[in-house]
């Protein structure tokens, strides 16, 4: 029998690295490796590497009752096995591998079809009758999946008048804006509304919170990306100024 893979790696449970060139590799060998995923036991296979000369290889990844099964076809394919009982199924917990983790519709759990796909990788080059998604042709096909994190906001705080107290809001300018004396601040209050910072708001809390304190005449508006890069520009065209007149 002519078999197709010519490097098997396992890395076991226990510890063991087992490494097996093509002459070492039999069809007496891909029986007992193939058993061994069926039973998933304790000392069974945690990764198993099966790879060919020109590049193409099989990888599984097992942890406890799932496995995560990737067959990679250099240069154009890369395919990941995944289950279509868990198709639209958002809330699921990751589930962890080898310092990676993926959606539970990546995960195999029925050890015989792992076996299967294991032994038709090794002994024929082919992917065993499944469901398998091209990442190469279709790469954010499981993006759904993943906890989807709501992207930070960006928000412009100015100050629009003297506010309550406009002794307090003068002090609270020329600290902010570091003036080197009161002049310089009456002279930014004589146009309103005065912008002091573009930023996510985490980042402007602290500078709200001391405008809530002394009850300035202030707005948090969102902004857009562009409007925060033409902010930044603008900042630092007036270092620029303010560099070339020292």
């Amino acid at each position: 029998m002519e078999i197709y893979i010519k490097e098997l790696k396992c890395d076991w449970y226990m510890g063991s690295d087992d490494f097996y060139e093509e002459d070492q590799i039999t069809s007496d060998l891909i029986e007992k490796i193939k058993d061994a995923i069926v039973r998933n036991e304790e000392d069974g296979p945690y990764n198993i590497y099966a790879a060919y000369d020109d590049g193409d290889w099989l990888c599984m990844y097992f942890r406890e009752d799932l496995v995560f099964i990737q067959i990679t076809c250099e240069p154009d394919h890369e395919y990941v096995y995944y289950d279509k009982k868990y198709e639209g199924k958002y809330d699921l917990e990751l589930i962890e591998f080898d310092q990676s983790e993926v959606p539970r519709i990546e995960t195999c759990e029925d050890m015989v079809l792992a076996a299967n796909i294991f032994e038709e990788w090794a002994l024929y080059g082919k992917r065993y009758p499944a469901a398998w998604a091209d990442m190469h042709v279709t790469p954010n096909i499981f993006d759904a999946y993943y906890p989807q994190v709501e992207p930070e906001r960006l928000y412009r705080l100015s100050i629009y008048g003297n506010g309550k107290n406009k002794s307090k809001t003068i002090v609270f300018l020329k600290k902010y804006f570091k003036d080197s004396d009161f002049k310089q601040t009456l002279k930014r209050v004589e146009q309103f509304p005065i912008v002091l910072c573009v930023d996510f708001e985490h980042d402007i809390l602290a500078i709200e919170k001391e405008l809530k304190k002394i009850e300035a005449d202030y707005r948090k508006e969102e902004v857009t990306e562009k409007e925060y890069r033409e902010f930044l520009d603008l900042e630092w065209k007036r270092h620029l100024s303010a560099v070339e007149l020292r």
